[in-house]
C-alpha cells in the first residue's frame, strides 16, 4: 500500500500547489486544448529518436469495481485535510471511478533522480522535473514543454486535482517500472499546528518520510491491476491516469475525448502527416472502448491546405532549388539589421474557390522546432474571397528566440517576451511584422508580392493568388469606360467587341484558369459575324511576348461557356444586334500575366 506525505513549508518559505495552475494565466484555449497541448509536447520531447515515431494516446473510461478497489485502497486509502481530493469518494459512483489515462511509449519515460536534491550526473532529470519540481531548470534549454509550469494544467484537468504517473525508463542500464501519485490542485492551509503547501505525494516513505515511487516489478503489476494502458515490457514510456476527469463544457466522456482529437489535429497537425517514412507521432483516441478516427489532415477540409503547405515548405527547406505547385508561394522572411534568415513563409490558395465557415481562412500557422501549432496568426483577406493559408516555419537557429517569446502555455508569439539586447533589432517582431505585411502587399496589390507583371490591362495570377487586372484599350479583352454615347437613341451601324467586366478566376481539373467577358454592341439588324479571341504572356514592359521561350507555357483556349459546358471553337458565330454575353476561358501559365483580346469578322450571306 502507498503511504501519503503532505509537503509542509519550510522554515525558509516554500511554493503552494497552486501555483503551477497560476502560472499558465489567461488563455483563450479550451481546458483540452491546453491538456492535449502540454501532455503531447512532453511526451515528444522525450522521444527517443530525433524524429520519432512515438505513440500517443488518450483513453477515457470507468475503472472496475475491482479496479477502483485497488485505487481506493491500496494507493489513496491516505487523503489530505482541507484539499479537492478530500472527498474522493464523492466521485466514485456504484463504485467504479471514471478516468482519463493519457499513455505514450517511444520515449525515453520519466528517468533520473527520483529526489529533487540529488545531484545529477549528466543524465535526464525528467522524473524530478515532472513529479517534484514547479518550473522548469535552464540546463533543459527551450525545447516544447519539458515539464515546466504548463503541467499544472494536468491537476485542474482532474475534478480532485490527482494524477497516477506510472513511467518505465532505463536506469542503471535496464528498464526500471515508477509508480507514484501526485496531487497539485490545492491552495496551502494549516493544519495541527504547521502550514502545508498543498502539495501531497503517494508512493514508498523514505527514512525522513518523503515519499518515493514504487519501482520494479512491483510498480508494473500494480499497474496492470489498475488497467492502465502501459508501455510493453520491453519498452519505455509513460502513463498519466486523470482521476475524475474534469467535465468543463463536455457532460459525456466521447465529447471530452472528441475535444482531445480535434485538439491534436488543430495543434499537431505537421505530426500527422506522412513525411516520406510515415507520421512521427501515431495518436489514438477511445472513449469507453470505442476507437475515435485518428487525425488525418490531408483528408481534412479545414487543415489540408496548412498540411500541403508544410510539406512543400518542407522540400523548399531541404531543396533551395524545390519549384513549388502551383498553388503555392515561398517568401523568406529575413531581418535587414543585422541581415539574418528568420524562417520560410509558405502560403496557399485554396484548391477551391468557394469559401468554408472556417475561422482559419486567412491564417498562417506559427511553427517552431517542436512543429507544434503555436498560434493561427490572421492575416489580410485576398481578392476575389479566395481562401488563403499559410505556414511560417521558423529558422533552426532561430528557435530558441521565438521559444523566449512564448508564454506558459506556448500559444503565442509575444515579442515583447523576447530576450533581445538594447537598442538591437527583436527577430520575433520582425518576423510577425513581415508575415503581415507581405499578405497586406497581396491585398492591395492583387499580385504576388515577389515579382509579376502588374501593367493596366493585365491579368495576373500568381503560384498563391489569383488576382486578375484590366484596363489596357483597344479591342484586347479588358474593361473599356463608359462613355457617353452620341447616338443614345438609336444602335450604332457597325458592330463592335468590347470587355465588360474584369476577368475573374476558374479552378478546373488541369490547374487555375480565367474567365473573360465581352459583348458585341451595334451592327446593323440581321447580320452575321465570326467572334475570334486570343491569349498573350504579357511581358514587364506591357507588350505582348512575341517569340516563346522552348520550356514555357503558354496560354491555352478551353472554351466558350455555353450552357454548363465549353464550346471548344475559337470562333463563335453571332447573329446581331444581341445582348448576348460571351465568357472565353483560357488556362492561366503559372507565375505569368497574360492578356485577351477579340475581334469580329463579318460573314457574307446570300440573298442578305
Amino acid at each position: 500500500m502507498l503511504s501519503l506525505f503532505r509537503q509542509p513549508y519550510g522554515a525558509d518559505g516554500g511554493v503552494d500547489a497552486r501555483s503551477a495552475e497560476n502560472a499558465i494565466g489567461r488563455t483563450s484555449l479550451d481546458l483540452w486544448d491546453l491538456v492535449l497541448r502540454e501532455s503531447l509536447q512532453n511526451s515528444w520531447d522525450a522521444r527517443r529518436d530525433v524524429n520519432g515515431p512515438i505513440s500517443y494516446a488518450v483513453d477515457e473510461y470507468n475503472m472496475t469495481v475491482e479496479q477502483t478497489e485497488v485505487l481506493t485502497k491500496e494507493i489513496f486509502a491516505e487523503l489530505p485535510p482541507h484539499c479537492q481530493c478530500s472527498d474522493l469518494s464523492r466521485h466514485v459512483f456504484d463504485r467504479r471511478l471514471r478516468v482519463m489515462v493519457i499513455s505514450d511509449s517511444g520515449t525515453k519515460g520519466l528517468g533520473g533522480p527520483v529526489r529533487g536534491h540529488l545531484a545529477g550526473s549528466g543524465e535526464r532529470r525528467d522524473f524530478v522535473d515532472f513529479v517534484r519540481n514547479l518550473g522548469r531548470s535552464t540546463a533543459k534549454g527551450l525545447q516544447g514543454g519539458t515539464y515546466g509550469l504548463g503541467k499544472g494544467v494536468l491537476y485542474k484537468a482532474s475534478k480532485v486535482g490527482v494524477c497516477l504517473i506510472y513511467s518505465q525508463t532505463f536506469h542503471e542500464g535496464a528498464i526500471q517500472a515508477r509508480i507514484i501519485g501526485v496531487s497539485g490542485g490545492d491552495g496551502d492551509y494549516d493544519d495541527g499546528g504547521l502550514r502545508y503547501t498543498g502539495r501531497n505525494w503517494w508512493g514508498v516513505p523514505g527514512d525522513d518520510a518523503i515519499v518515493d515511487p514504487l519501482v520494479g516489478e512491483a510498480a508494473r503489476e500494480l499497474a496492470l491491476r489498475l488497467g492502465m494502458p502501459i508501455p510493453a515490457a520491453d519498452n519505455t514510456g509513460t502513463s498519466i491516469m486523470i482521476l475524475a476527469p474534469e467535465n468543463e463544457g463536455y457532460e459525456a466522456g466521447v465529447d471530452r475525448i472528441q475535444a482531445m482529437a480535434s485538439a491534436a489535429l488543430k495543434w499537431a497537425w505537421p505530426h500527422a502527416v506522412d513525411t516520406s517514412q510515415g507520421a512521427n507521432i501515431l495518436f489514438s483516441f477511445s472513449a469507453d472502448g470505442t476507437e475515435l478516427p485518428a487525425p488525418d489532415p490531408l483528408e481534412s477540409k479545414e487543415y489540408r491546405e496548412f498540411a500541403l503547405a508544410y510539406l512543400e515548405g518542407r522540400k523548399r527547406i531541404l531543396d533551395p532549388e524545390y519549384v513549388p505547385d502551383w498553388q503555392t508561394t515561398f517568401t523568406r522572411i529575413e531581418s535587414k539589421r543585422p541581415h539574418r534568415f528568420l524562417g520560410l513563409l509558405v502560403h496557399r490558395i485554396s484548391g477551391s474557390p468557394e469559401s468554408t465557415p472556417s475561422e482559419l481562412e486567412n491564417t498562417v500557422a506559427l511553427l517552431r522546432t517542436p512543429r507544434m501549432v503555436v498560434k493561427y496568426m490572421p492575416v489580410a483577406a485576398q481578392p476575389k474571397g479566395i481562401p488563403t493559408y499559410g505556414v511560417f516555419i521558423a529558422a533552426h537557429d532561430m528557435d530558441q528566440a521565438f521559444a523566449k517569446s512564448e508564454p506558459v502555455t506556448h500559444d503565442d508569439w509575444v515579442y515583447q517576451r523576447a530576450s533581445v539586447s538594447k537598442n538591437s533589432a527583436n527577430p520575433v517582431k520582425i518576423a510577425l511584422d513581415r508575415i503581415r505585411d507581405t499578405f497586406k502587399s497581396l491585398a492591395v496589390d492583387g499580385v504576388r508580392a515577389s515579382g509579376g507583371v502588374a501593367s493596366k490591362g493585365a491579368s495576373k495570377v500568381s503560384a498563391s493568388l489569383g488576382s486578375l487586372l484590366s484596363g489596357f484599350s483597344g479591342n484586347g479583352a479588358e474593361q473599356q469606360p463608359e462613355r457617353e454615347s452620341r447616338q443614345s437613341s438609336s444602335r450604332q451601324r457597325k458592330a463592335r467587341v468590347k470587355q465588360i467586366a474584369e476577368p475573374d478566376l476558374l479552378y478546373m481539373d488541369q490547374g487555375i484558369a480565367v474567365r473573360y467577358s465581352f459583348s458585341v454592341v451595334g451592327g446593323r439588324n440581321g447580320d452575321i459575324v465570326d467572334l475570334n479571341v486570343t491569349a498573350h504572356v504579357v511581358t514587364e514592359s506591357g507588350a505582348n511576348e512575341g517569340a516563346v521561350p522552348a520550356d514555357a507555357r503558354t496560354p491555352e483556349f478551353l472554351g466558350w461557356e455555353s450552357d454548363g459546358w465549353l464550346n471548344t471553337n475559337p470562333s463563335l458565330r453571332v447573329s446581331v444586334p444581341t445582348d448576348r454575353v460571351f465568357v472565353a476561358v483560357f488556362s492561366q501559365p503559372q507565375d505569368t500575366a497574360m492578356r485577351a483580346s477579340a475581334q469580329l469578322n463579318e460573314v457574307e450571306y446570300a440573298g442578305s
